[in-house]
């Protein structure tokens, strides 16, 4: 096996010889890279942009969401309220009728709010919606039946019966 005197200048004749191929293959195809470096800029442009209109409409979709939040848990606040003063209201107009027993309707109600106002399915959270009116609409009619001048009840009795209707 022989080897050449030199291998310096060997190597030194195929770095040269690899260099030149490299120049002579960038300079054939300098218009190609040019192009697509230009290509690379824009689309890096254009994705700055996508991204920035992304962002504001993330932005945007944010505050539309707490906005949402905000009058969804004023509202809620509202029927909460309501829901108290219809307690107020039965305590009141039932005289003797015990005070767990108001506490336990004002319960109910309560619950009967959380479930449709918290139901993620939307047809179920409308169920629950008519099933909470439905009670409020007993209440109101217990009530009502006080205020007609009829006879003096002890307890709502309509009410007792939905909710134990619907422990049944």
């Amino acid at each position: 096996m022989a080897f050449p005197e030199n291998i310096g200048q060997f190597f030194s004749r195929l770095i040269n010889a690899f260099r030149g191929e490299t120049a002579s293959w960038q300079r054939e195809n300098q218009p190609e890279l040019d192009r697509l470096k230009e290509e690379k800029l824009v689309a890096a442009a254009e994705l700055k942009r996508r991204l920035e209109i992304m962002e504001i409409r993330f932005r945007e979709e944010c505050k539309r969401t707490q906005m949402e939040e905000e009058r969804q848990t004023e509202q809620f606040a509202e029927f909460l309220s309501s829901i108290d003063e219809m307690k107020a209201n039965m305590l009141e107009y039932y005289a003797t009728m015990p005070r767990p027993l108001a506490l336990m309707i004002h319960h109910h109600a309560a619950e009967l709010l959380k479930e449709a106002w918290h139901s993620p399915d939307a047809r179920e959270r409308v169920h629950k919606q008519a099933r909470f009116t439905q009670f409020m609409l007993t209440i109101t009619e217990d009530l009502a039946a006080l205020g007609d001048g009829s006879v003096q009840k002890a307890l709502p009795e309509k009410t007792i019966a939905f909710i134990q209707d619907e422990a049944d």
